[in-house]
């Protein structure tokens, strides 16, 4: 898929944690301190907040992955579920649907609705450690993410050139696996510098777990349940350019369709659903700043 103090960790609801804006650790101190956490425990229904999450909606054909999802503000595709979790939902449309017709009627390949939220202009994160315990949805075409993206700034403009940090992505017709990814001027798209996760004999849809970023300057690590499954450092990019030492913001989806597995699609599927328990960001030897725009 595609500004610092030293910190002071305000504890708010169960809900969020959030620092003072713009937070930066302390080189010297080495304890992980959280700066910002959401932990979904409202009532069935509740949209993500608004003041640190955007709405990407739209035809995802427009991605430019060949997507066949079209992605909603609806709390049917995106709300918590009561019991401690956010939920993605890709729902089945129907063209025969009079609520489905406004999609279908122009958007003819669109097969799903979903939906699509990112912290852009609202939260960024530079270095620290950033994580998530999810499930995964199965089913052919199915393509759920945990993932970041670099802010524009002098030195770039976009995607590619401001890099893309793919925390987790998931093949719905392979759920025994999970990719992680960096994105950059030079590897980008298919030639993505990727690592594999194995689950063994149990795929991960059938449970929760907890997928993270180790970032520090010049180094990024990917863990699975605390296992490593990869790391990439500035040395090994090189002699492409290391693009991950900058602000990033944070992105949460469920696409359907597309090219990462394979162009095909089960629509047999009436609806899948990424669920995420809580979502978690903490200092890590003393590197961390959370960006409040």
């Amino acid at each position: 898929m595609r500004t610092s103090v030293k910190i002071l960790a305000v504890l708010g609801s169960l809900s969020l944690i959030l620092a003072s804006v713009p937070v930066t650790a302390d080189a010297k101190t080495t304890a992980p301190k959280v700066l910002w956490a959401q932990y979904f425990s409202e009532k069935a229904g509740t949209k993500v907040s608004s003041k640190y999450f955007t709405y990407d909606s739209g035809n995802g054909m427009g991605w430019g992955n060949n997507e066949q999802e079209y992605y909603t503000t609806k709390t049917a595709n995106l709300s918590t579920d009561g019991k401690g979790s956010l939920v993605i939902k890709a729902i089945k449309l129907n063209p025969d649907n009079p609520k489905d017709q406004y999609i279908t009627n122009w958007c003819v390949d669109c097969v799903y609705s979903s939906a699509k939220v990112v912290t852009r202009d609202k939260l960024g994160f530079k270095y620290g450690s950033l994580s998530a315990r999810i499930q995964i949805p199965e089913g052919t075409g199915m393509w759920p993410a945990f993932w970041m993206l670099g802010v524009p700034r002098k030195s770039c403009d976009g995607w590619p050139s401001c890099g893309e940090i793919d925390i987790m992505e998931a093949r719905g017709s392979d759920t025994f696996h999970s990719v992680s990814t960096l994105h950059g001027p030079g590897y980008s798209g298919g030639g993505g510098l990727s690592h594999y996760y194995f689950s063994g004999n149990e795929p991960l849809s059938t449970g929760y777990h907890v997928y993270r970023v180790d970032w520090l300057p010049n180094s990024i690590k990917f863990y699975v349940d605390n296992e490593l499954v990869g790391s990439e450092t500035k040395t090994s990019v090189a002699p492409d350019q290391w693009v991950f030492n900058a602000e990033f913001y944070l992105v949460l989806n469920l696409a359907t369709g597309g090219n990462f597995d394979g162009g095909d699609l089960d629509q047999s599927i009436q609806s899948a659903s990424l669920k995420f328990d809580w979502i978690k960001y903490t200092t890590l030897n003393g590197y961390g700043t959370l960006y409040k725009h």
